[in-house]
C-alpha cells in the first residue's frame, strides 16, 4: 500500500535490528503455516504494512498454494515484511521474486530482489526473458499504485503467469484519487487501474457480442478491442473487492447449456458451441 516516507525513516531501524535473514530461515518449516495467516502476520520479525481486510482475502485466493513451493512475483518489497509472511504461510521451498524501485531489503535465501522500474515496459521485457511465460503462480503488485504502473505491469507481466495462477493487484483505491498522489485516478476516469480492469469483463463475455440466443450471429457488434483479446483471452474471472482486484488465469469456461429433461435436445441457436462465437 501508499506509504509515507516519514514512516519508512521512523522504521527503518526496526527493521534492520529484529530479524537477521538467518534468523528468519531458522523460523521455516518445510510444511507451510498451520496457523492462520493473521496470526502469522502478527509474528513477523520484519515489518509489513497491510490493510487488515486482505488477511483472509489472501487465505481465500492464494490457499491452494500452500505447501506446493510457489513461485511468487512480487512487486513492492520495501523492507521484506511480505516476503517474509509468503514465505511461512506456503513452506520452505517457497520462491519470492521482488521488484522495487528503491528496495530496503537486499534479499534473503528465499527472496531475490530486483531493482526496478514497474513502468517501464523495457525492464518488464527483461524479466520476460529471464523468467519465461508461464514461470509464476502468483503475481502480487503491491507497488507505486501509480494507475499506469498498475496497467503496465498487468499487461507486461500477464504472461509469465501460469494457466491456474492468480494475479493480484491490490492498494486500488488510487483509482479514486483526483489529482492526488498519483496519477491518472478520479472516479471513472479512463485512465485508471479499475476502468482497465473492468474491460477484462467485456473480454470474458466477448463471444455474446457475435452471438445472440435464439437470435443468431450479431456481426455489427461493437466488438470488444482485438488487443484486450490478445492479452487477456486466458482468464476465467476477474474479482473486484474494495481496494483490490484479482485475476484468475486459465482456459475460459465451456458455455454450453443444459436441461434436466432427458430428451429435450436445443438446437444451435437457442445452444450455440463455440464455432458460432466468431464473424468468420
Amino acid at each position: 500500500m501508499a506509504r509515507q516516507p516519514v514512516v519508512y525513516l521512523h522504521l527503518t531501524s526496526l527493521s534492520e535490528s529484529r530479524n537477521s535473514p538467518d534468523r528468519m530461515q531458522a523460523k521455516i518449516t518445510k510444511r507451510g503455516s498451520e496457523v492462520s495467516l493473521r496470526e502469522t502476520f502478527f509474528q513477523l520479525g520484519t515489518l509489513c504494512d497491510k490493510f487488515e481486510h486482505y488477511l483472509p482475502l489472501y487465505e481465500k485466493w492464494f490457499g491452494k498454494f500452500v505447501n506446493r513451493a510457489p513461485r511468487i512475483l512480487e512487486v513492492g518489497v520495501q523492507f521484506g515484511g511480505s516476503a517474509e509472511m509468503w514465505y511461512k504461510y506456503f513452506g520452505a521451498e517457497t520462491e519470492i521474486v521482488g521488484i522495487d524501485i528503491a528496495p530496503r531489503s537486499a534479499g534473503t535465501s528465499f527472496l531475490k530482489v530486483i531493482q526496478g522500474d514497474q513502468g517501464s515496459t523495457a525492464f518488464w521485457d527483461d524479466i520476460a526473458r529471464t523468467y519465461g511465460e508461464g514461470y509464476f503462480d502468483i503475481i502480487i503488485d503491491d507497488g507505486s499504485h501509480d494507475n499506469v504502473h498498475q496497467i503496465v505491469t498487468l499487461q507486461k507481466t500477464y504472461g509469465l503467469l501460469r494457466d491456474g495462477g492468480v494475479y493480484w493487484c491490490e492498494d486500488v483505491h488510487t483509482s479514486y484519487y483526483k489529482n492526488v498522489r498519483v496519477q491518472g485516478g478520479g472516479l471513472r476516469n479512463p485512465e485508471s487501474f479499475i476502468e482497465f480492469s473492468k474491460q477484462i469483463i467485456d473480454v470474458i463475455n466477448e463471444k455474446h457480442t457475435k452471438f445472440a440466443i435464439g437470435v443468431g450471429k450479431t456481426p455489427a457488434g461493437p466488438h470488444v478491442d482485438p488487443q484486450l483479446l490478445s492479452l487477456f483471452r486466458k482468464v476465467q474471472g476477474v474479482h473486484f473487492y474494495d481496494s483490490i482486484v484479482v485475476l484468475e488465469k486459465g482456459e475460459p469456461l465451456k458455455f454450453n447449456r443444459i436441461n434436466s429433461a432427458p430428451n429435450m435436445a436445443y438446437n444451435r441457436i437457442d445452444n450455440p458451441q463455440a464455432e458460432e462465437f466468431t464473424l468468420d
